[in-house]
């Protein structure tokens, strides 16, 4: 099957042009945070920078256009490829690869047949 690239709806251009990523604090910032939020101990810092990191690629348009081509690719029956060398695409295609089944259970009749019409039985 060939492939066909997403194409987002109007709502979700409108949703997705609101996104704006805050500044990245430093390293002193991070440890600051997380030892006031731990009674003055550092240690585990890198992990609650990884987690600041990665809640905010996923409020990015790049992020939203790898999650729904995943789903794309995945529900064509594509195989997995990362083409981009942004990280913040390939997470959300990853994620909207290995997650679709999942994800498509959460979905309402009405979004499942509107997505399958338009990329699956085309």
């Amino acid at each position: 099957m060939e492939r066909k690239l997403y194409e987002p709806t109007e709502k979700q251009i409108e949703k997705w042009n609101k996104f704006s990523i805050p500044e990245m604090p430093t390293d002193e910032e991070f440890k600051a945070r997380w030892a006031k939020a731990h009674h003055g101990k550092t240690a585990g810092w890198g992990m609650g920078k990884r987690q600041w990191i990665v809640s905010n690629m996923t409020q990015s348009r790049e992020y939203q256009m790898g999650l729904w081509q995943g789903r794309v690719d995945k529900a064509r029956g594509l195989e997995y490829a990362e083409e981009r060398n942004e990280n913040t695409y390939n997470l959300g295609y990853y994620r909207g690869y290995t997650e679709y089944e999942s994800n498509r259970r959460g979905w309402d009749q009405a979004t499942r047949d509107a997505f399958d019409q338009k990329y699956v039985n085309c």
